[in-house]
């Protein structure tokens, strides 16, 4: 099992000011992982399509939306990453979104315990606000270790 730390790490971490759509949240939010070849361009791409499809429901929280596509999309190792933006981008009329992690799944499992810390992070909408306050990628980093591991010694 991987922890939220070991999947999303510092350099897959981005901050934009203003994107022009949910599409372009995507595919920046994606970039880093295309370029470490943890994923294909093809697994962008399916998670677009994918929304697409059947709407906005990677926005799992208010402000915060985790896009997704299958393994066999493009993915060639576990992954996230994290784009935190300015102004927010809508992936519906009512779902004005702040903060886009991207997963990148290998199967079924061995994303879950990140997962789970992600949860952790996301269930306070304070915590929430204050990563999106944060005004450099380090700041995030250290929230999200330090909201997981408070959690992880309680």
């Amino acid at each position: 099992m991987y922890l939220l730390t070991q999947l999303l790490t510092k350099d897959c971490i981005q901050l934009s000011n203003f994107v022009q759509s949910w599409q372009e949240a995507i595919r920046l939010a994606a970039n880093p992982l295309v370029r470490q070849n943890k994923i294909e361009q093809r697994y962008i791409e399916a998670m677009i399509q994918s929304i697409e499809q059947s709407g906005p429901y990677v926005v799992i929280t208010p402000k915060v939306a985790i896009p997704h596509a299958r393994p066999t999309d493009g993915v060639h190792a576990l992954a996230m990453s994290l784009l935190r933006l300015q102004k927010p981008v809508f992936f519906s009329p009512n779902h004005p979104v702040f903060l886009i992690i991207v997963l990148a799944a290998t199967d079924n499992a061995s994303h879950l315990q990140a997962l789970v810390d992600l949860t952790l992070v996301l269930q306070d909408s304070d915590q929430i606000d204050s990563l999106i306050a944060c005004q450099h990628e380090d700041a995030i980093w250290e929230k999200i270790k330090q909201y997981t591991t408070k959690e992880s010694t309680e």
